[in-house]
C-alpha cells in the first residue's frame, strides 16, 4: 500500500513530469525558432534598411523574436504540466469568450490596414480570431468526448459540431479575414472528420463545396479577394501592381538554386524587393539564401513536428486528448501549407505567417500554447478521463 502511494506521488511530481515531456518535439521546436532567429537577423540587414536608417528600428527583429519565443516556451511548459482536465474545463468558456469578443470586433473593432480585426480593451489590443484557432478545436474535442461518453454518434451530433465551427467562421469573415476564417473552418472540419463522421457525408459535403465555388467567387468575395485569386493564376498581368509581390518572391526562390547564395547574401532581400519579407513572405529569404536543400530541411523539420503531433493524438486514451491534439496539428499543418502555398503561387496571398520563422507575437502565442497543450496530451496519454463535474 505504501509502495503504491509512493509510486502515485512520484508520477504526480514535477520532476517526474519533466522527465516524461516529449523532449524530441521540444528540440524540434527550438531548432525551428533558432533558425527563424537567424533568418530574421539576415532580413534586418538589408541594404534598404542600411540606406534609410532603419537598422535602429529593425536590428532588434531577431532579438525580439528569440525573446518572445523564450517567454512562450516557458508558457508552453506550464500548459504542458497542468492537468489536461483543466484545459477540458476551460474549453467551453474559451469558446464563448472568443465568440463574444468577435461580436465586439464587429460592433466596435479597431480598423488596421482596412480590416476590422482588433479589439481594444484599455491599453491592450487583441485579435480574437487568433484565440479561435485554439478555442474551436478544444471546444469540439470536449463536445465529442461528452457525446461519446453518452453513447451518442448520430448525424445530428456532427451537425451541432458544424454549427460550433460556423459561428466564429461567419464572424471572422465579416472582418474580413478570409485566411483566418479558412484556417478555423479547416481545423474544425478536421476535428469533425477525426471524430468519425461518415465518409459518405464527407464526400457529399465536398461535392456541395465544389458546386458552391463559382457562387462564392462571384457573389460572396470582396473585390480585392477576387483580385488575389486572379493574380495567383496570372501574376504577369499586373507585374508592377497586384502581381509584384508574388513575382519578386518567385524570382528570389528560383535564384537560390540548389544550395542558395549564402547567409546574408540574398540579393532580393538586400534590395528590399519583396514586401512583407519578414512576415508572410519570409520563406523567400530561406529559399534564396539556403536554396532548395535548405528549404527542404525546414519543410522536413515541420513534417517531423506534425508526425510527432499525430503520434501523440493517436496514442491518447481519452477522446478529448486525441481530438484536441489532432485539432492543433491540423492548425499547424494549415499554417505551413497555406504560407508555403501562397509564396510559391499555388494559393492566393491571404496573410498567413510561417510559424516560429516569421516575425510577429500573435502567432508565437497561438503556436506555443498549442504545443503546450499537445505535450499535456502526451503526459496524460494513459488517462481515459471523465469530464463529469466540469463547469
Amino acid at each position: 500500500m505504501i509502495g503504491r502511494r509512493d509510486t502515485v506521488l512520484r508520477r504526480d511530481s514535477l520532476i517526474y513530469k519533466l522527465t516524461q515531456l516529449h523532449w524530441f518535439m521540444l528540440l524540434t521546436i527550438v531548432a525551428l525558432a533558432a533558425f527563424g532567429t537567424l533568418v530574421l537577423f539576415s532580413a534586418a540587414s538589408s541594404a534598404h534598411n542600411l540606406q534609410t536608417g532603419l537598422p535602429d528600428i529593425h536590428a532588434d527583429l531577431a532579438f525580439n523574436h528569440a525573446t518572445r519565443f523564450g517567454l512562450m516556451l516557458i508558457v508552453a511548459l506550464v500548459v504542458a504540466l497542468l492537468p489536461l482536465r483543466l484545459w477540458a474545463a476551460l474549453a467551453y468558456p474559451a469558446y464563448f469568450v472568443g465568440v463574444i469578443m468577435l461580436i465586439g470586433v464587429d460592433v466596435a473593432g479597431v480598423v488596421v490596414n482596412g480590416a476590422e480585426r482588433w479589439l481594444q480593451i484599455g491599453p491592450v489590443r487583441l485579435q480574437p480570431s487568433e484565440l479561435m484557432k485554439l478555442a474551436v478545436p478544444i471546444a469540439l474535442a470536449r463536445y465529442y468526448h461528452q457525446m461519446y461518453a453518452a453513447g451518442r454518434n448520430a448525424l445530428w451530433v456532427h451537425i451541432w459540431a458544424f454549427i460550433i465551427v460556423a459561428i466564429p467562421v461567419a464572424l471572422i469573415l465579416r472582418q474580413p479575414d478570409l485566411g483566418t476564417a479558412l484556417m478555423v473552418m479547416g481545423t474544425g472540419c478536421a476535428v469533425i472528420f477525426f471524430a468519425g463522421i461518415s465518409l459518405r457525408v464527407v464526400v457529399s459535403l465536398l461535392v456541395l463545396v465544389a458546386a458552391m465555388v463559382p457562387i462564392v467567387f462571384f457573389f460572396a468575395l470582396h473585390d480585392y479577394q477576387r483580385e488575389r485569386i486572379e493574380t495567383m493564376f496570372n501574376p504577369e498581368a499586373d507585374p508592377q501592381g497586384a502581381g509584384y509581390q508574388l513575382q519578386q518572391g518567385l524570382i528570389a526562390i528560383g535564384s537560390g538554386g540548389a544550395t542558395g547564395k549564402g547567409f546574408l547574401e540574398g540579393a532580393q532581400k538586400e534590395l528590399d524587393y519583396i514586401p512583407e519579407q519578414t512576415t508572410d513572405f519570409i520563406f523567400t529569404i530561406v529559399a534564396e539564401e539556403f536554396g532548395f536543400f535548405g528549404s527542404l530541411a525546414i519543410l522536413g523539420a515541420w513534417g517531423i513536428a506534425l508526425l510527432q503531433g499525430m503520434g501523440i493524438a493517436g496514442g491518447s486514451r481519452s477522446a478529448f486528448g486525441g481530438l484536441a491534439a489532432a485539432g492543433f496539428v491540423s492548425t499547424l499543418f494549415l499554417y505551413v501549407f497555406i504560407n508555403i502555398g501562397m509564396v510559391v503561387g499555388l494559393l492566393p496571398v491571404v496573410g498567413i505567417p510561417l510559424p516560429l520563422i516569421s516575425y510577429g507575437g500573435t502567432v508565437i502565442v497561438t503556436v506555443m500554447v498549442g504545443f503546450g497543450l499537445l505535450m499535456a496530451v502526451h503526459l496524460n496519454r494513459a488517462n481515459d478521463m471523465t469530464l463529469r463535474g466540469l463547469f
